[in-house]
């Protein structure tokens, strides 16, 4: 066994170029799938932190007092895990009076929430506007406040319950609450989760003022839940709780991981007071969630990426093959001279050992460095970086033990004179005889069809152990695709090449070029090899280029969708048309045009679904329309048919279909009055179906006209602000939030929600994984073209030093790779082209129901696409080259004296 280490390691050391391109090839293979893990790795991390800091509420545990929640609060307070415990209050009132100099102004019923001191130190369910809250005083809502038109330091009357005696307090301030359907969501832990219609008035107070003037005066809600909204939007009775926050560093590591250590500690809690507390999770319901995102996105990522690395290992059995015969006659030598089959598959470990211990190095630091320059390789630890060196020299041992023993599988299979010979017969392998080639190319476009006809999607098991039902048999078409086309070529090879190349020919060569195509046909397998490399590494990035662009095209439009305009501008109830910020905001310099629209609720039946108040003349002004957003009609038409019907309302498809609407039909929605804060009834007459709108959610709403729903509710006017950029959202976002800043409006642009939507999983964020994976397939493509230059020069150095003895010019020699690397390019070229996009469009069918709506067709990056054309055509260019200058220099006798 000594002698064989000594004899590997003298191996590699003897031909120090060779071995640099294997371990070159296998660097850039492991690299990409070192970046991979790299990077899947951190998205989750981000996924987490993402999922964690949207929840604004974790816990809320119902119980029976005002004793209770703080003893209660203080015990949770001291749990493990815990970052903020905190005993807070939510209860109805009847009415506040503002006695103003512009007279007595009173509001409708509405909610109080209250809280201690410190409660917004960890908690982020309101935040201060103005002034702050202080023992004795009262916050108000910037709605609320701007119905009672107060300021800090004024004085209210506050009516808890109609017939009460009204309590006198200070204005401490005004503040915006962020979650209210949160806070004032009924506390059942059996049903979990159920945020309801917040209410349309609130005020905030200190729970201990709370406690001692308003508590005595309201009944208390049991802790066990129950129907703790008699009406919707207004609690009926005080409802004590604990709200809690579960520390985020707690909560490391993938969605999955966050899930079950958040329950875990919930549980934890749970157990440690039994019969006292049980918690309402906000927090575990958003992970649950995210979790399925992540496998989602897992899948995807691997689906990507993995044939790319995969394609990529096969750049060192190309490597190898460039000393294949040589190293033939070498092992059949060892096995003459009484070598067994074992001895030469330990040379072969010891020797794929070295190389994958140093293609795993350079390529682990291949993968940090990529995943640093895309900005994701801040958060990548040391125990990160030490998998994924594991990985990568694992990875690159398997690929050089597979190139090893790939490009000299017969010395280990055959006998000792079978070895030697020059000429050996080869049998058809048993998959060839299967035709499994044929069947994995019939099964993928069986389950494209089938994906197609019967429209499977990737649906995530909402279960508290996230998996993917359906999607695995999706996956198998791509799958099927690239191992059906990899053994089809493998089968070919290169019987069609050498076909074509005969035909260009001419049949005999009688001139110059008949005879450099005659010459590459009579070696259709070893181009072949090239071609199977080279155009499953272009096919590789075409799959990739293509569907990351469509996949950002359709992250933007599902931004656009979901945000409503290029920037959106959300204001107090009536200070859009109080301030004339319509007008205001058209005005300047960035902006193209603008929108003014009521987002509101209604009622159908039980169901409470968003409606939204627009003015169907200038909505097209503020936002852009699809005709795909409405049936029955294009959006023009639907527009005009609204507006032609005052008491006309369109609606969303899902609910024609659970109601059995049809057009014309009149349809009684319940609305929120805001003028006494009681529901009625508002008749409207269905006329369109609307299956997406700007803003609305994407189940069930409604659209009506804006001056027939102002009239039902009470509405002080538009509390929404669509804006059409002229030039960047960003930069109009700023200048809308410089004049609206003073009237309390929230403005967002569209770069803004893109980001937001690629990072939670609507659309999953491939922008850092394409970069990565995109640099990886221009370097690999150009290095596939190089390889195979560099190995049809090594397997007939013999023959070219032949023709140069019998005066054959450099020119004439070099024509000869000339003409095998336009062949393999031009073919590689071709099926990346078709293979690409076949691949593209099976993951997009895939993903119709992921995207929000589903891309009309595939976006083609074109600028990409070139430059990875550009980067194999240089990299078989400049290969030939160098090979030309090195013909030029071969020891023309060392060569010829070769057996």
């Amino acid at each position: 066994m000594t002698g064989l280490l000594r004899l590997a390691f003298v191996g590699l050391v003897r031909a120090p170029l060779r071995t640099a391109v294997r371990i070159v090839s296998l660097a850039g293979a492991v690299a990409l799938i070192g970046a991979m893990i790299l990077f899947v790795g951190h998205s989750l991390r981000t996924m987490t932190a993402s999922a964690t800091r949207s929840v604004p509420l974790d816990w809320q545990g119902p119980v029976g007092s005002h004793s209770a929640a703080v003893r209660i609060a203080a015990a949770v307070q001291r749990q493990t895990g815990v970052q903020q415990a905190s005993p807070v209050a939510t209860a109805p009132f009847a009415s506040i009076v503002h006695r103003a100099p512009v007279g007595t102004i009173r509001s409708g019923s509405g909610a109080v929430l209250a809280v201690p001191p410190g409660y917004l130190d960890h908690i982020h369910t309101f935040r201060f506007l103005r002034g702050s809250l202080r023992r004795g005083e009262i916050v108000f809502d910037q709605q609320l406040a701007a119905t009672l038109r107060v300021e800090p330091g004024d004085m209210v009357s506050l009516t808890p319950r109609t017939g009460a005696r009204a309590h006198r307090f200070r204005v401490g301030g005004v503040a915006l609450v962020t979650a209210p359907d949160v806070l004032f969501q009924p506390l059942n832990p059996l049903l979990g989760p159920a945020p309801a219609q917040p209410p349309a008035d609130i005020a905030i107070l200190p729970l201990a003022t709370f406690a001692r003037m308003l508590a005595p005066g309201l009944p208390t809600i049991a802790s066990t839940g129950g129907n703790a909204l008699a009406v919707p939007g207004a609690p009926r009775g005080t409802q004590w709780q604990v709200q809690a926050q579960v520390d985020p560093h707690a909560l490391a590591g993938s969605p999955t991981n966050a899930l079950r250590r958040a329950d875990r500690i919930r549980n934890a809690v749970e157990r440690s007071l039994p019969g006292q507390v049980v918690f309402v999770d906000n927090l575990s319901d958003t992970l649950n969630s995210a979790a399925g995102d992540a496998l989602y996105a897992e899948t995807l990522y691997i689906m990507l990426a993995v044939p790319g690395g995969l394609v990529a290992l096969a750049l060192a059995y190309l490597a190898a093959l460039g000393t294949a015969e040589r190293d033939r006659r070498d092992l059949a030598l060892l096995r003459a001279r009484g070598a067994s089959r074992r001895s030469l598959l330990f040379l072969a470990a010891v020797e794929s050992a070295a190389l994958g211990l140093l293609a795993g190095a350079i390529g682990t630091g291949g993968a940090l460095l990529a995943v640093r320059l895309v900005g994701s390789g801040g958060a990548i630890g040391t125990a990160r970086g030490l998998v994924a060196f594991a990985v990568c020299v694992v990875l690159g041992f398997a690929g050089a033990v597979a190139a090893r023993i790939a490009a000299g599988i017969g010395v280990f299979r055959e006998s000792v004179i079978q070895g030697r010979r020059s000429v050996r017969r080869q049998d058809r392998p048993l998959w060839q005889r299967l035709y499994l080639d044929l069947l994995c190319l019939a099964g993928s476009g069986l389950v494209y069809w089938l994906t197609v006809r019967t429209g499977f999607s990737a649906v995530i098991n909402p279960d508290s152990n996230p998996t993917l039902s359906l999607s695995v048999y999706m996956f198998f078409a791509p799958a099927l695709l690239w191992l059906g086309s990899a053994l089809l070529l493998v089968r070919l090879r290169g019987r069609f090449l050498a076909w074509l190349a005969g035909r260009a020919g001419g049949g005999r060569a009688s001139t110059w070029r008949g005879f450099l195509l005659a010459s590459a046909g009579r070696r259709g397998a070893a181009i072949n090899r090239g071609l199977l490399v080279a155009g499953l590494l272009l096919a590789f990035g075409v799959n990739l280029g293509l569907f990351a662009a469509t996949y950002d095209q359709q992250a933007r439009v599902d931004a656009q969708l979901t945000l409503g305009a290029d920037v959106v501008a959300t204001a107090p109830p009536g200070a859009i048309r109080r301030h004339a910020l319509e007008q205001r905001v058209a005005q300047l310099s960035g902006v193209a045009g603008t929108t003014a629209l009521d987002r509101s609720y209604a009622y159908v039946g039980p169901d409470l679904q968003d409606i939204f108040g627009i003015d169907a003349r200038t909505l097209t002004r503020g936002t852009s329309l699809r005709d795909s957003y409405f049936l029955g009609g294009s959006a023009a038409q639907i527009l005009a048919r609204l507006r032609s019907t005052p008491d006309g309302v369109l609606v969303s498809r899902e609910t024609i279909s659970d109601y059995s609407l049809r057009l014309g039909d009149l349809l009684k929605l319940r609305t929120l009055d805001r003028a006494n804060g009681r529901f009625k009834v508002v008749p409207f007459h269905v006329v369109g179906v609307v299956q997406e709108f700007p803003a609305a959610p994407r189940d069930s709403f409604m659209v009506a006209n804006l001056g027939y729903l102002e009239r039902a509710t009470h509405d002080p006017g538009p509390n929404v602000l669509f804006v059409k950029a002229n030039g960047d959202p960003v930069a109009a976002s700023r200048q809308v939030a410089a004049q609206t800043r003073a009237q309390g409006t929230l403005v967002k642009n569209i770069r803004r929600q893109t980001a937001q939507t690629v990072s939670s999983i609507t659309t999953v964020d491939l922008g850092g994984i394409s970069r990565i994976e995109e640099t990886f397939a221009l370097v690999l493509a150009a290095a596939a073209m190089a390889l195979f230059v560099a190995v049809a020069l090594a397997e007939r150095r013999q023959e070219f030093a032949t023709m140069a003895a019998l005066g054959a010019g450099l020119r004439e020699i070099a024509a000869f790779l000339w003409t095998e690397t336009v062949l393999v390019l031009g073919a590689a070229l071709a099926l990346a082209a078709l293979l690409g996009w076949l691949l593209a469009e099976m993951l997009v069918a895939m993903l119709q129901h992921v995207f929000d709506p589903p891309p009309d067709h595939l976006a083609a990056p074109w600028f990409f696409l070139g430059g990875l054309a550009a980067a194999a055509v240089a990299g078989g260019a400049i290969a030939a080259l160098v090979a030309a200058a090195g013909i030029r220099r071969m020891p023309l006798g060392a060569i010829l004296r070769e057996e």
